[in-house]
């Protein structure tokens, strides 16, 4: 029993990274879609460079803001002659002055960093939740295909067992037989890569949350994905790019880039006033004459300032390349915005379009397609229809139920890539420190 006390805070240690390590999970045993990005934003080694990116830029703001540092100096002279002997101690403090407004541009500057640093914190988060969220998608449509491969299989099982005894019986002919087999055959091909879209997708999912790659094996994915409405589809574009424009973090961390190089001309032209110095001290001296046997001694301050002289540098050329690189990321805010306004317009029509798709063959589908085509696998076995109608009809649905799970996963991924374009959060009411 003490053996046991002593080893259980290293058994709980172990118990408690082992649970990191499990996929995360809802109460009804699957993940969703939100329990992904919370296992992603804790994992993701881009958050974690981007926050410390934002702490690095906070502490240069607070050291932006320290005043410069005094001098102290002491110096000691010393001259003989014919026997007498001088000796001087001077003690000197001096600290210079930021007269110009040096101090108040370099923290300006710093602030905004900060700011930057944060926007792009936002727009790195906006990024993974975006892959996950077409992961997830991925994977549950890859899931979906699986298990319609299965079906399909488990259909052309059927339809071989009953062509071998029609063969038997010389009720079909040995062409259509092989024509069977070689169907059959494709499917299993099909089916077999629908088993390897599925083991990559879930490897895709597991390695942004974090989880190792043989996790994704045991992710408990729903069988469908969740029906999610976004009312950003029934905004108008203007209002798209409006809101992009206001809402988009790496839009507003290029606007802030532009105020930093603004901010950092500023600091060059300001650079250009000298910088005073104030100087005060002690000074003693001692004066001894040995063959007089006198000893004389002075002491009193010292005060000065002192001015560099912009004499050979006025600092011309570095406020000049300073005010050209403020033009340069003004005019990349432009390329930006430019480029922002493509990925909403090409993100919206992208949705709509996939909408539309989705619209006109879900009618098609669903439990009463596959009702139907149980019905024909049946008509089949009964022999009501031909070899050839059969595999039509498998065909038919084989094609129109993986363009229409396609299509699902297309939707929703279309939603997440307008929810970035835009700015919006998936789930707006998360913690960006989740």
């Amino acid at each position: 029993m003490r053996q046991l006390g002593v080893f259980r805070p290293a058994l709980t240690i172990f118990a408690s990274g082992s649970a990191l390590l499990l996929p995360p999970r809802s109460a009804d045993g699957q993940l969703t879609l939100n329990a992904a990005l919370t296992a992603a934003r804790r994992a993701s080694p881009e958050l974690r460079a981007a926050r410390e990116a934002v702490n690095a830029a906070a502490d240069r703001e607070r050291q932006a803001g320290a005043f410069l540092n005094p001098t102290l100096a002491y110096s000691r002279e010393q001259t003989s002659r014919a026997g007498q002997t001088n000796a001087q101690d001077i003690a000197q403090f001096e600290q210079p002055l930021e007269v110009g407004g040096q101090r108040a541009a370099r923290r300006e500057a710093a602030r905004l960093r900060r700011e930057g640093a944060e926007a792009r914190l936002a727009a790195t988060m906006g990024q993974l939740d975006f892959d996950v969220a077409r992961a997830f998608a991925f994977a549950v449509a890859a899931d979906q295909r699986v298990r319609l491969a299965e079906r399909t299989a488990s259909a052309f099982t059927e339809a071989q067992r009953v062509s071998e005894q029609r063969l038997t019986a010389g009720d079909v002919s040995g062409y259509s037989a092989r024509r069977l087999r070689l169907e059959a055959a494709r499917f299993a091909a099909v089916r077999a890569g629908a088993a390897l879209e599925r083991r990559s997708t879930r490897t895709a999912l597991s390695t942004l949350m974090g989880l190792p790659t043989a996790a994704g094996d045991s992710l408990a994915l729903p069988d469908e994905l969740p029906a999610t409405a976004t009312a950003l589809a029934a905004l108008s574009l203007d209002s798209l790019l409006q809101r992009a424009e206001r809402e988009r973090a790496d839009v507003r961390a290029v606007a802030l880039d532009a105020a930093v190089a603004s901010a950092e001309a500023r600091l060059a032209a300001r650079e250009r006033i000298p910088t005073p110095t104030l100087s005060a001290g002690y000074k003693g001296e001692r004066l001894a004459d040995p063959s007089l046997g006198s000893l004389t001694g002075f002491r009193g301050i010292i005060a000065g300032v002192s001015i560099p002289l912009p004499v050979f540098d006025r600092r011309a050329s570095a406020v000049a390349a300073a005010e050209s690189d403020a033009r340069r990321v003004a005019a990349e805010v432009d390329v930006a915005r430019r480029r922002v306004g493509r990925e909403v317009t090409d993100a919206l029509d992208a949705l709509r379009a996939a909408e539309a798709q989705r619209a006109a063959l879900a009618p098609h589908l669903g439990a009463d397609a596959r009702i139907a085509v149980q019905a024909v696998q049946a008509s089949y076995v009964e022999g009501e229809i031909t070899l050839l109608e059969w595999l039509d009809a498998v065909r038919a649905y084989q094609d129109a139920e993986s363009t229409y799970l396609t299509l699902q996963a297309e939707v929703a991924i279309r939603q997440a890539a307008l929810a970035r374009a835009v700015g919006t959060a998936l789930f707006p009411s998360d913690s960006p420190d989740q």
